[in-house]
């Protein structure tokens, strides 16, 4: 069965209009429903998931005006190995529940501390079926964690007219654990150092976009020195974040990023199409990483 079930009609007038009053396309709108859909499952689901990554910059704290269509989980701990087996239970069943096919079943290991559920979904607004991304990743705990109200395009729609759906739709706003700003900005500097490192450019630009965003929203006191601290040291246990190593000034890396332009081809060629807004890639290094970089607050 279809996520949309009995109520085709209505939820195609529905995600059309609010797509024209918000200026999203119909197929965005669609996507940001079906993951409000699957993060009230989650919510619901007796696992301590938070909710991180950039599409809950978007649908929580509001800051990027971006299109984000992964669903990025982890959780503030260490899971035990029946968490694992039960968190692949809670979200094959939840996209079996809202008549998704699940792509990659072969690739997805309860054992593992990654993995990427790639679901196939039927949309109103495509010929041919779409994809949407449930990631977890148990490399590292998240912390600080808040408990945030997670919107939708939808929920926010109704709640500023004072109107209700003609369908049912208990996803308007959902009420989740999420990474703090905080953590995202540091996670995030650390990030585009490491694929500068990797020599990885594709799609991950929007980093760049991202830290831009959250930078003047947060403040940088002796309590955020100490986060980067931490999380610099958390980091340095994975092979995959190679930049939170010693060896490396984040603040040199940082400006040999600037110097050498090495994002700019991938953020005018994928992250700019991905804006809602225009923000350019001069604009983005400016407002972000090259005030982190003068600053030195990633100093060894």
């Amino acid at each position: 069965m279809s996520w949309y079930k009995e109520y085709k009609d209505q939820w195609k007038e529905i995600i059309e209009t609010v797509a024209a009053e918000e200026h999203r396309t119909t197929q965005m709108v669609e996507k940001d429903t079906i993951q409000s859909m699957i993060l009230l499952g989650l919510s619901k689901s007796g696992i301590s998931f938070v909710f991180k990554g950039g599409t809950s910059l978007s649908k929580c704290y509001g800051l990027i005006d971006r299109f984000s269509e992964d669903i990025d989980l982890s959780m503030n701990r260490r899971p035990t190995e029946s968490e694992k087996k039960k968190t692949k239970r809670i979200i094959t069943g939840i996209g079996d529940d809202m008549g998704f096919k699940l792509m990659n079943p072969d690739e997805i290991q309860s054992r593992y501390s990654y993995n990427k559920y790639i679901f196939e979904y039927e949309s109103l607004f495509s010929e041919i079926p779409l994809a949407i991304i449930v990631e977890t990743s148990f490399y590292q705990a998240v912390y600080p964690v808040e408990t945030h109200e997670v919107g939708s395009f939808i929920g926010k729609f109704c709640r500023k007219r004072r109107i209700k759906l003609p369908v049912p739709f208990e996803a308007d706003f959902v009420n989740m654990q999420v990474q703090s700003l905080e953590r995202t900005f540091i996670d995030k500097v650390f990030a585009v150092c490491d694929y500068r490192i990797q020599d990885m450019q594709n799609r991950d630009s929007r980093h760049l976009y991202d830290i831009a965003k959250i930078f003047p929203e947060i403040d940088i006191t002796d309590t955020t020195n100490e986060l980067i601290a931490e999380v610099r040291k958390d980091r340095m246990q994975s092979k995959n974040n190679p930049s939170a190593q010693p060896e490396h000034d984040i603040s040199e890396m940082l400006k040999e990023i600037i110097e050498s332009r090495f994002y700019e081809k991938d953020y005018n060629n994928i992250t700019k199409k991905l804006l809602y807004e225009d923000v350019s890639y001069e604009e983005a290094v400016e407002n972000g990483i090259a005030k982190v970089a003068n600053m030195g607050i990633f100093s060894s």
